[in-house]
């Protein structure tokens, strides 16, 4: 791998997705698995293919935008192109090992903290629903 290339992985492993950050296992879009392919040519051009979670994706171009800039910021990075990859759906296989082992121990902790009990539904009484006593206004045209 040469240098540049380097500092454009070092570069993008500071972009982080807003949402593993929400979730509480801030995760940059690298480990998040999110770049599909990454170019760096020789004169400095750096091109970028990433793919969003979901085709609901608000962020992706929040992301896409911070990754260009940060990049341009690379020490002989003469030229940035950052693009949505349109094929392909995400899944957690995509994450690197990295990104997968921040999750999961983001999840253990999320079941220390909040006691999830298997089936706990089957063995709970269930309330009634609550029924209104107020009357219900008639709507007439």
């Amino acid at each position: 791998m040469s240098a540049l290339r380097d500092r454009v992985m070092e570069g993008l492993e500071d972009v982080i997705d807003p949402c593993s950050v929400t979730a509480g296992a801030p995760l940059s879009i690298v480990d998040m698995g999110l770049l599909n392919e990454l170019c760096v040519d020789d004169d400095g051009a750096v091109r970028v293919s990433m793919r969003a979670t979901s085709a609901m994706c608000t962020m992706i171009a929040g992301i896409m935008k911070v990754a260009e800039e940060r990049l341009a910021r690379v020490e002989g990075v003469t030229r940035v192109e950052v693009q949505l990859c349109s094929g392909g759906i995400w899944t957690e296989a995509d994450m690197t090992e990295r990104g997968r082992r921040i999750l999961a121990a983001r999840r253990e902790r999320s079941r220390v903290e909040v006691a999830v009990r298997p089936h706990e539904w089957k063995t709970r009484k269930l309330r009634p629903a609550a029924v209104s006593e107020a009357p219900r206004e008639s709507i007439s045209n």
